[in-house]
């Protein structure tokens, strides 16, 4: 397979997308090519709205039934009336409505489960940003708080900001929506905690997962995002509404002050992380579904 990727010329690439493929796509005998007339297959970076791409890349697409496969890292979610693929730039548009016979393939980061989809719409995470040492049960126990966070702010994380802070059988450092910090001195700070949280700002997810997955457990919001690998409620994560029912809250609070059944889930999320979310997973799940549709 000759590829081509397809990226706007105005931003930079894509860094946690086209290059975490490169190595295992070439190990796999698959070729990078840099001019689109060399190309089988077109990888086309949809994860901006705003940024333009070449006109001779795009008329090339629309031309000739080279095999089409999308990426897109678009934030529509809870407070999204976005539908995919919508919104879509006109040179976005060209692409995706002059496809005629050829072969066509998306993957999409923050889709909404419930709603209809194509047969060729397949949900992507991005791969790990971070990762250290795996720390002892007693390590992750004996920290100084059950919870961590630090982030921006947002409607949905506001609300279970509020009932983690108030809740009298948990003690909390929440800070959110403060100037940002240094990210290696955001990674120290969640090494406080039993527990760090996953909860989207509009969108279905964040980066959180793939950045402090093995620094402490998961509490994750409970969303409607596809995942191809989803999470599983008291196995390898926390999960909660936002805000959290009571319900919810006993449970997390069960689990901070239960030394073996905290670092079950630390220690299966971690797991799940590096199994499903490693660069190279993610080249060969590409690579899977691509063989799948015969490209």
């Amino acid at each position: 397979m000759k590829i081509y990727l397809l990226s706007p010329e105005s931003v930079p690439m894509n860094q946690v997308l086209f290059p975490t493929f490169e190595k295992t796509f070439r190990e796999r005998g698959h070729e990078f090519v840099s001019r689109i007339q060399d190309c089988d297959v077109v990888f086309f970076d949809l994860h901006t709205r705003i940024a333009d791409y070449n006109q001779d890349d795009i008329d090339f697409v629309r031309h000739f039934l080279i095999s089409l496969i999308t990426f897109d890292e678009w934030d529509r979610g809870g407070m999204s009336s976005e539908v995919w693929p919508h919104p879509l730039t006109e040179q976005q548009k060209d692409v995706f409505w002059y496809n005629g016979d050829r072969k066509f393939v998306n993957f999409c980061r923050l889709f909404d489960k419930t709603q209809p989809r194509p047969s060729y719409l397949y949900p992507y995470e991005k791969p790990i940003l971070f990762e250290e040492p795996i720390h002892t049960p007693d390590e992750l126990f004996n920290r100084e708080f059950d919870i961590v966070w630090i982030a921006n702010t947002a409607p949905q994380r506001e609300a279970l900001a509020k009932a983690l802070i108030e809740e009298p059988r948990l003690k909390c450092n929440i800070i959110l929506g403060a100037t940002k910090i240094p990210y290696h001195d955001w990674i120290a700070e969640h090494r406080k905690g039993k527990l760090f949280i996953s909860c989207s700002a509009g969108g279905y997810s964040n980066e959180c997962v793939q950045s402090l997955f093995s620094v402490s457990g998961h509490l994750r919001e409970r969303t409607d995002q596809l995942l191809a690998n989803p999470f599983t409620d008291l196995v390898n994560c926390i999960e909660t509404d936002a805000p959290p029912t009571k319900e919810d809250l006993d449970k997390i609070v069960e689990v901070v002050g239960n030394k073996r059944k905290l670092y079950n889930i630390y220690l299966n999320g971690y797991n799940h992380v590096k199994k499903y979310y490693s660069e190279e997973y993610m080249a060969d799940y590409v690579l899977d579904i691509l063989a799948k549709n015969y490209i």
